[in-house]
C-alpha cells in the first residue's frame, strides 16, 4: 500500500517482535503520515497524497474524483485549464490544447466561472479526459469543432476536425465492444460527441449519441456493465437527464421527444421554493413531467378532433399537468420577487444575478410547456390564439433573463450551454403566437441570443420570421383601417411545423435548408376523411433561408 511505504518503524517493530513470547493479543496502531498540502479527497480518507497536479495519481488509479487542493490561491480546475484561455495558443501537443479547450468551454457557467468542480463538466470531465482514451479523443474532437465555430466556420469544418471526430468515434466503438472501459467514461464520451454534432447543426446525429449514452447507463444500472465509480456514474446520469430536458424543450417546436430517463424525485412543496437551487430542481422536475404528458398526448392529437369527449383519463392528466405548472410558476414568481428586492436594496453578487436569470429562464420553459399542455386536446393551430397572456409572459421573463445576463461579466468564449434557456421558448412564441406585435418582439429578442445547446438564436429567428411571412402574406385584416390580428390568419394558411437540415457556408452566405409542413387537405376540409397520422396527409416544401 502507498500509505504504508514510509512507515519503516512499523515494519521494523513487526520483524523484531516476531517470537513466541510476544503477546498475541497486542495491537499495533497503524499511523499514516499525511501530506499537509495533499488533495481534499486524500485528506478526507486520511491517506498519503502524491500531490500531483491538477489531479493526484492515487485518486486516478482508484477511480475516485480528486477533490483538488483547497489551499491553492486559485481553483485547481482553473489552473489546469490555463492553456485553453485563448484559441490558437501554441503548445507542444495540438491534441492536448484542444482537450483543454473542451474542458474549459464545457465547464463554464453563464458568468464565465467554474460553478461546481464536482459536476460532470468540472473535475470529472477533466479527470476522465486525462485518464481514459475514448473521453480524451472525444474532447479533442469537441475542441476542434468549437475552435472552428469561433472563426465562423459553422457547417464547414476543417478536415482536421472531422479527422479527430472519426478517430474519437472509432475509439468509442472499440471500447464499447471490448468492454475495457467503464460505463461512466463511455457515456461521457458519447455526450461529448453529441455536442460536436450540435456545433455542426446535425441534431439528428447528436440525438443518436444521446440515445447511446442512455443505453450505456441503462446497462450499467442493470449490472451488465462495469463502472469504476458509483458517484461518478450518478453524476453523469444527472447530467444526462438535464440534457434530456434540453432536447425536450427544443423538440417542443418540432415533435416532442420521449423522456428516456427517470428524473430523480425532488420535493415540490412550498419549502422547495425557499432557496433558488431547490426551486430550480423542483421546476426541472415539473418540466420533465410536463414533457411526459405532451409526448403521450401527441399520439392522440390527430385521432379525435377533440379527445376531451373521448378520453376522460387524458383529460384528468391534462388538468393535473396544467395545475402543476401553474403552481410552480406562481412559486417561482414569488421567489423572483424576493431576489429582485434583494438585488435592488444592495449591491448584487454575480451569483444572485445568475440565480435570478436562471429562474426567469426556467419560467419561460415552463410557460411554453403549459401552452402545449393546454392545446394538447386540439389539433387546430387556432387553439394557440387563446393563450395571449402566456405568450406575453414568455417574452417578459425572457427579456428579464437576458437583461440580467448582460449585467454579469461576459466570458471571452461564446457560451455553449447544456441547460434549458430562453432561446427555445422565444422561438415557440415566434412560430405559435399569431399576434403580429408579440411575434415580432419575440423574433427580435431571439435574434440577439447566441447558441443554447442545439438551439441557435439567430438561425431560429430567421426561420420564425420566414414562417410569419408565409402565414401573413395572403392574410387580410378584418377591417381596412385595422392592423392585422391573430384571428385574421385563417386555419388553412397556418404552418404546422418544420424540420431543418444542416446549415452550410457557401458563396459568403450562411444558409439553412428548412422544410415546412401543412395538413393536406386542411383539417376543416379533410377531417374524418384523411389520415393525418401518416405522411400522405401532409404537404411539405423546402426553402433556403439566409442567416
Amino acid at each position: 500500500m502507498e500509505g504504508l511505504s514510509n512507515n519503516n518503524s512499523l515494519s521494523t517493530a513487526l520483524r523484531s517482535g516476531n517470537n513466541s513470547s510476544a503477546p498475541s493479543s497486542k495491537r499495533v496502531r497503524v499511523v499514516v503520515s499525511q501530506s499537509k498540502r495533499g488533495c481534499v479527497t486524500c485528506k478526507a480518507r486520511r491517506v498519503k497524497c502524491d500531490e500531483q497536479k491538477p489531479l493526484c495519481r492515487r485518486c486516478l488509479q482508484a477511480g475516485r474524483v480528486c477533490g483538488g487542493y483547497s489551499h491553492e490561491a486559485k481553483s485547481s480546475l482553473s489552473l489546469a485549464l490555463q492553456p485553453a484561455l485563448k484559441c490558437g495558443v501554441t503548445m507542444d501537443s495540438h491534441a492536448e490544447r484542444l482537450s483543454y479547450l473542451a474542458a474549459h468551454v464545457l465547464s463554464l457557467n453563464n458568468r464565465g466561472c467554474y460553478p461546481r468542480e464536482d459536476s460532470a463538466w468540472g473535475r470529472i470531465f477533466l479527470q476522465l479526459s486525462s485518464q481514459v482514451e475514448c473521453v480524451k479523443a472525444a474532447a479533442v474532437a469537441f475542441g476542434a469543432a468549437y475552435e472552428s465555430s469561433q472563426i465562423n466556420l459553422i457547417g464547414h469544418r476543417p478536415y482536421s476536425t472531422w479527422n479527430y471526430y472519426g478517430s474519437a468515434l472509432a475509439r468509442l466503438r472499440s471500447d464499447f465492444h471490448n468492454g475495457s472501459v467503464g460505463a461512466e467514461s463511455l457515456a461521457l464520451a458519447s455526450m461529448v460527441l453529441a455536442y460536436v454534432e450540435i456545433l455542426s447543426q446535425h441534431e439528428q446525429n447528436a440525438f443518436t449519441h444521446f440515445l447511446g449514452a442512455v443505453q450505456i447507463l441503462t446497462k450499467a444500472e442493470q449490472r451488465r456493465w462495469q463502472a469504476s465509480s458509483a458517484d461518478i456514474l450518478s453524476t453523469i446520469k444527472d447530467t444526462l437527464v438535464k440534457i434530456n430536458l434540453l432536447i425536450g424543450s427544443y423538440g417542443l417546436s418540432q415533435t416532442p421527444q420521449y423522456m428516456y430517463l427517470d428524473f430523480p424525485r425532488v420535493p415540490t412543496g412550498d419549502d422547495a421554493f425557499c432557496e433558488p437551487e431547490l426551486a430550480i430542481d423542483a421546476a426541472m422536475h415539473c418540466l420533465y413531467r410536463s414533457y411526459q404528458f405532451i409526448e403521450q398526448a401527441s399520439h392522440l392529437r390527430y385521432t379525435y378532433s377533440n379527445w376531451k369527449e373521448h378520453d376522460p383519463t387524458m383529460c384528468k392528466a391534462q388538468s393535473d399537468a396544467a395545475a402543476d405548472c401553474h403552481f410552480v410558476l406562481d412559486c417561482l414568481a414569488a421567489l423572483a420577487t424576493t431576489l429582485q428586492a434583494r438585488c435592488s436594496s444592495a449591491t448584487p453578487t454575480p451569483r444572485d444575478l445568475d440565480m435570478l436569470a436562471e429562474i426567469y429562464a426556467i419560467r419561460t420553459q415552463l410557460t411554453s410547456a403549459l401552452i402545449f399542455i393546454l392545446c394538447a386536446h386540439s389539433p387546430y393551430e387556432t387553439a394557440y390564439d387563446e393563450h395571449h397572456d402566456q405568450f406575453q409572459s414568455i417574452i417578459r421573463d425572457a427579456a428579464a433573463s437576458a437583461r440580467l445576463r448582460r449585467r454579469t461579466k461576459p466570458s471571452a468564449f461564446k457560451r455553449f450551454s447544456t441547460s434549458p434557456g430562453i432561446v427555445s421558448p422565444l422561438f415557440i412564441v415566434s412560430i405559435k403566437c399569431r399576434n403580429p406585435s408579440l411575434r415580432a418582439l419575440a423574433t427580435t429578442l431571439l435574434n440577439e441570443q447566441s447558441r443554447e445547446g442545439p438551439a441557435d438564436g439567430r438561425i431560429l429567428a430567421a426561420i420564425g420570421a420566414r414562417l410569419a411571412a408565409l402565414e401573413t402574406s395572403s392574410s387580410v385584416p378584418s377591417s381596412p383601417s385595422a392592423p392585422l390580428a391573430a384571428c385574421d390568419i385563417v386555419e388553412g394558411q397556418r404552418v404546422y411545423g418544420y424540420s431543418m437540415s444542416s446549415n452550410s457556408l457557401g458563396d459568403s452566405r450562411r444558409v439553412v435548408e428548412v422544410i415546412f409542413q401543412r395538413p393536406n387537405p386542411p383539417l376543416m376540409q379533410g377531417w374524418g376523411h384523411t389520415d393525418y397520422s401518416c405522411q400522405d396527409g401532409w404537404m411539405y416544401w423546402s426553402e433556403t433561408i439566409e442567416i
